[in-house]
């Protein structure tokens, strides 16, 4: 799972020219990432590790990442 979401993460910044901050995902790929990274000790870890906003969504077939407003505010606040 982590290497194909840095696929997806250089594809998007490929095509777009900037970084994205967001990715969205099932809680299953959710569970199969944090298998890949075993070192993360909470979601806050996993989420900084990426430098990604995870967001879980049981509709999202395939993880896809993206940039949204919100989730730049956030960080920027952190």
């Amino acid at each position: 799972m982590l290497s194909f979401l840095y696929r997806l993460i250089r594809a998007f910044r490929r095509e777009h020219g900037y970084s994205p901050n967001t990715v969205v995902m099932s809680a299953q790929h959710y569970q199969q990432l944090r298998a890949d990274i075993p070192g993360m000790q909470d979601n806050d870890s996993v989420s900084r590790f990426l430098m990604l906003e995870i967001i879980l969504s049981e509709d999202s077939v395939h993880p896809h990442v993206g940039w949204m407003p919100q989730a730049q505010q956030r960080s920027s606040a952190s």
